[in-house]
C-alpha cells in the first residue's frame, strides 16, 4: 500500500459536565447560505464560540433565558433572546451595505490605512494571551475523506501567531483503502497564520517594512453601525517564483483595528517521500479576531486549506488538507503552565499519540460540532471503532 508523507521545509484536562446547550445555524437572510466565522457570545458572560464552515455553532453551559450577540464584519450586528434549550436555532443576518464612497485618485490610501493599523498593533505584539482551543484536521484524497485529527489544546498566543500549546485530549482515525497520505505538521502552518502582525524576519508577507513591495488597494468599504470596515488587498509585486503571500485585511476606519485576515500562500516549500509534486501547493487561510476584553483584537478562529497535486507510481493524487482552530474560552490562569513552543519540527501524529484516548470525553461533546462532510466521516470511523486505535481500520 503506497504511503505518503509531507512535511514543511519551513519546518515548519478539559472536562465537561452535563449542562444546557444551544445548537443552531447562521445564514444570510437574503440568500439562505450558511455564514462561516460568525462570532457568537452570550451577553454578560465569557461564553463565546464561532460558526464553522457550514455556519453551525454550539454553546454550552447556558443559563436561560440568555441574550445572544452575533457579529461578522460583512453583516450587521444582531442580538437575539433565547428562553430555553434549543437544538435547531436558525439565525438570519442582514448583509452590511457596501459604502460607495466617491472615487479619490490616491494610490497610497490603502497603504496609509494598513500602515496605521499595523503600527497600532505593533505596540501590543509582545502581549501574551491564553485560551482553550479545539482543532480539527481532515484530509481528503481525490475528493474522498481519508484521515481525521481532532485535538483539544491549551494555547499561548499573541497577535502574530500561536507561540505554545499543550495537547489535552486527542483522537485520530484513517481509512485503509489502498493509499494513505499524511501531512506531518499542518498544525504548524495553522499556528503560524493565527495572527495579523507578521514577524519582520519572515518571508514575503505584508509587514511594516515591506509594504512598498506590495500593490495595496482599498477594494471596498463595509458599512457597520459603529464604523466602516475597509477591505484592503495586498498583492506581492516581486519575484513570483519564490515563496510569497497575498493578503486581504479588514480594518476598522475609526479604531484602526484588524478584524479579519485572508491569506493566499504561494510556492510553499514542501518536501515529499515516494511522490513527486506536479505543481506548487496552493494554500489559503482565513483568520478572525475579536476585541472583547482586549486592547486590540485577538484570535478567535483560523481556518487553513492546503491543496496538493502529486504523482506517485504513475497515479495522480489530489490531497486536500483542511484544518480549523477555534478558541472557545479565554483563561488567564493558563499562564502558569509549561507550554510546548511553536516549532517547524512538530509532528501532529506524535502529538496525537502522546495523549491517552478517552472515548467518554468525546461522546456527545458539545464543542465537537462538525459540518456534514466531517460528521459523515467521523461516523464511519466511530462505526469501525477506529478512533484511538492508531491503526488503519479494515
Amino acid at each position: 500500500m503506497p504511503r505518503l508523507f509531507l512535511s514543511f521545509l519551513l519546518l515548519f484536562t478539559v472536562s465537561f459536565s452535563k449542562a444546557q446547550t444551544l445548537q443552531g445555524k447562521v445564514i444570510d437572510i437574503n440568500t439562505g447560505e450558511a455564514i462561516p466565522f460568525v462570532s457568537i457570545g452570550i451577553l454578560g458572560t465569557n461564553n463565546t464560540t464561532v460558526t464553522n464552515d457550514a455556519g453551525e455553532f454550539v454553546l454550552k453551559n447556558i443559563a436561560f433565558p440568555a441574550k445572544l450577540r452575533f457579529s461578522h464584519v460583512s453583516y450587521f450586528l444582531a442580538e437575539q433572546e433565547v428562553s430555553a434549550e434549543n437544538n435547531n436555532l436558525l439565525v438570519k443576518l442582514q448583509p452590511a451595505a457596501i459604502n460607495l464612497k466617491p472615487v479619490v485618485i490616491d494610490p497610497y490610501l490603502g497603504q496609509r490605512i494598513l500602515q496605521k493599523a499595523l503600527e497600532k498593533a505593533k505596540a501590543y505584539e509582545k502581549q501574551a494571551f491564553y485560551g482553550k482551543a479545539f482543532y480539527r484536521q481532515l484530509t481528503a484524497i481525490n475528493g474522498k475523506p481519508s484521515q481525521i485529527y481532532e485535538l483539544f489544546y491549551d494555547l499561548s498566543f499573541d497577535i502574530t501567531k500561536v507561540n505554545g500549546w499543550i495537547a489535552k485530549q486527542s483522537r485520530y482515525a484513517q481509512l485503509n483503502e489502498g493509499v494513505s497520505f499524511s501531512m506531518n505538521n499542518q498544525s504548524f502552518l495553522t499556528f503560524s497564520f493565527a495572527g495579523y502582525l507578521f514577524e519582520e524576519k519572515k518571508g514575503n508577507l505584508a509587514k511594516l517594512k515591506t509594504l512598498k513591495d506590495f500593490e495595496i488597494t482599498v477594494e471596498k468599504y463595509i458599512e457597520q453601525k459603529d464604523q466602516d470596515i475597509a477591505v484592503i488587498s495586498c498583492k506581492f509585486k516581486g519575484n513570483k517564483k519564490q515563496f510569497y503571500v497575498n493578503s486581504t485585511y479588514y480594518v476598522g476606519m475609526d479604531d484602526h483595528n484588524i478584524y479579519r485576515l485572508e491569506n493566499s500562500v504561494f510556492n510553499l516549500p514542501l518536501k515529499t517521500t515516494k511522490a513527486n509534486l506536479m505543481m506548487p501547493p496552493v494554500v489559503s487561510t482565513i483568520a478572525t479576531f475579536n476585541k472583547k476584553d482586549s486592547p486590540v483584537p485577538i484570535l478567535e478562529n483560523v481556518s487553513t486549506k492546503l491543496y496538493v497535486n502529486l504523482n506517485v507510481g504513475g497515479m495522480k493524487l489530489n490531497p486536500v488538507i483542511s484544518s480549523m482552530l477555534t478558541i472557545y474560552q479565554m483563561d488567564k490562569e493558563l499562564n502558569s503552565q509549561k507550554f510546548t513552543q511553536l516549532s517547524k519540527n512538530v509532528n501532529d501524529q506524535t502529538t496525537i499519540e502522546s495523549v491517552v484516548y478517552s472515548p467518554e470525553f468525546w461522546k456527545d461533546n458539545p464543542i465537537v460540532k462538525q459540518n456534514a462532510l466531517e460528521e459523515a466521516f467521523t461516523k464511519i470511523m466511530e462505526n469501525k471503532a477506529a478512533f484511538g486505535t492508531m491503526i488503519n481500520p479494515n
